[in-house]
């Protein structure tokens, strides 16, 4: 078991019954790699995991049992390899009232990283399986019964007679059959088919669904029709590429991380920054805009945000702000009026332009309030 591995099973494969869909390769993908597994089959007819299908005669005139595996081994070196079926894989529809018909469609990875598919599909027409049933049992009936447990429970119900092909199987015990007599053989051959016919009748859809993906299976990997007891006491030796890259490796850590990222963006959204363009009008402008509005009643005192305040003002606030303690009024004393600009008459802080305008128009530094207070004492109205 240490020395598994795809050249030792391949250089042996006659200990091996080989279930790998795929030629030895030169170069696997340095992010996948292959692993390879055995599994064993239990030959014991109580297992349920081979049934009989037929015999065959050796070169000695000795006869052995040929078997097929089941469903639920099948199954099991499917899971092992690796294939996945495809969305619907098994659905069944009804063609008319005694037809079935179900598809699947599988795919395995190969080493190179391409995946390799099949599509099948199971058709069951219970008026054909009818006429095939009855002719089997009729050519039981007259030829003889050849399997020991139904020639045993035949033998029980119809008369007939047992007879020696003198015929050895592969456990050295002769080989009898069961003769249905002859005025028996169309109560046999009616009551058998009325059985199996019942049980497909009920099962035809399942049976459908399972053959055509049991079909999917045997075809990706490469599973024989028949198999006799030497060949399943040998292992299946099955074969799995699986994703498994180097995280040691730098280059895939960060493509790793942009994977995750990404996968985090397509859940909750990729968030971009917003950009929006603000137009600064020049200085005079803008003390003749807001003296206007003033004018109008339409003027309200607000605060901007530091970031968007000239950049002669910001040095100047944030040193207030640093003197100011937290909660303080906006009042400013004496000191702090002669480093910063401020009204000269409510004493609110005021920016360079207007300090500047106020002192050109009125003589001493004003906010826009004031402006328009005295400008209407001017004019000799009341505010």
């Amino acid at each position: 078991m240490s020395d598994l591995s795809i050249q030792n099973v391949l250089s042996q494969r006659n200990n091996y019954n080989l279930a790998i869909p795929f030629v030895e390769t030169q170069q696997i993908n340095p992010f996948y790699k292959m692993s390879v597994s055995l599994l064993y089959v239990d030959t014991d007819e109580r297992a349920s995991q081979i049934y009989k299908v037929g015999s065959r005669i050796l070169t000695n005139k000795r006869w052995e049992d040929l078997y097929s595996l089941s469903k639920p081994f099948l199954q099991r070196l499917a899971t092992e390899a690796g294939i996945q079926f495809g969305p619907g894989a098994g659905d069944v529809s009804k063609v008319d009232e005694n037809t079935w018909k179900a598809s699947a469609f599988g795919a395995i990875r190969l080493p190179d990283g391409n995946m390799r598919t099949s599509n099948n599909f199971k058709v069951i027409d219970l008026a054909m399986e009818e006429k095939k049933y009855r002719m089997a049992y009729k050519e039981k009936a007259e030829e003889g019964i050849s399997d020991y447990k139904a020639a045993t429970a035949a033998s029980k119900k119809y008369v007939g007679e047992w007879k020696d092909t003198g015929r050895i199987n592969d456990k050295g015990c002769p080989i009898q059959i069961y003769i249905v007599a002859e005025r028996e053989r169309e109560k046999y051959i009616e009551n058998s088919l009325l059985d199996a016919m019942a049980q497909l009748r009920a099962n035809a859809p399942q049976k459908a669904a399972t053959g055509a993906i049991l079909r999917v299976i045997r075809d990706l990997l490469g599973i024989k029709g028949t198999y006799t007891l030497n060949e399943l006491r040998k292992p299946f030796a099955v074969a799995r590429t699986s994703f498994s890259p180097d995280y040691n490796d730098p280059m895939i850590k960060q493509m790793l991380l942009q994977q995750a990222m990404q996968s985090v963006g397509n859940l909750f959204g990729n968030v971009h920054p917003v950009v929006q363009t603000i137009s600064i009008p020049s200085v005079d402008d803008e003390a003749e805009i807001q003296a206007d509005v003033c004018e109008e009643g339409l003027f309200q005192e607000v605060s901007m945000p530091e970031s968007q305040q000239p950049e002669e003002t910001q040095p100047v606030q944030r040193e207030q702000s640093q003197r100011q303690p937290q909660g303080a009024s906006q009042v400013m004393t004496e000191s702090d009026r002669i480093a910063d600009f401020f009204c000269d008459k409510c004493a609110a802080v005021i920016r360079k332009s207007v300090w500047e305008y106020s002192n050109e128009n009125f003589g001493r530094p004003l906010c826009y309030k004031c402006q328009r207070i005295i400008k209407s004492e001017q004019k000799g109205g009341r505010r």
